[in-house]
């Protein structure tokens, strides 16, 4: 029996604009070259992360958790 294993390889990149933004991805599409030499199925995601503001209600506490049927978990007295 084999193991399936995933390494993931975050780096975080700030950029000034598209053009700053699209330099980082051509170096990192260069590296993910030599990766690509000793793990042929290796791949790249590269996406826009755009930072919460404070107060930002999905920030807020997670809501309680519901009944299956979609009620809250709430019991009347």
């Amino acid at each position: 029996m084999t193991m399936k294993l995933r390494a993931v390889i975050t780096v975080d990149i700030d950029a000034a604009d598209f053009v700053e933004a699209a330099e980082h991805q051509q170096r990192l599409e260069g590296l993910l070259a030599d990766l690509n030499a000793a793990y042929p199925h290796a791949r790249l995601a590269f996406q826009e992360r755009r930072q919460r503001r404070t107060g930002d209600p999905t920030s807020q506490t997670a809501s309680p958790p519901k009944h299956a049927t979609g009620r809250l978990n709430v019991y009347a007295e």
